[in-house]
């Protein structure tokens, strides 16, 4: 799928609250949803703090939610 548009990435952490705590983000740096798959993997695996990061969301360019991944959710993708 082609994105004409950059992508923003978000890893999210846990939260007590229904809403997920945004770790990390990249906004624009793929307009690739494959890619932005493999960038979203690679910050999960790198980003640290109080908050453990829980898995990732790719949102379009209107900050719609495209694809939601989970630590412990199947591989492929």
């Amino acid at each position: 799928m082609i994105d004409h548009e950059p992508l923003t990435i978000e890893i999210l952490g846990r939260d007590s609250g229904a809403t997920p705590v945004v770790l990390d983000r990249v906004m624009g740096g793929t307009c690739y949803l494959h890619e932005a798959k493999r960038i979203g993997r690679h910050l999960l695996s790198i980003t640290e703090g109080d908050a453990s990061p829980v898995g990732f969301r790719i949102l379009g360019p209107a900050y719609q939610v495209l694809y939601v991944w989970h630590v412990g959710d199947d591989e492929a993708t």
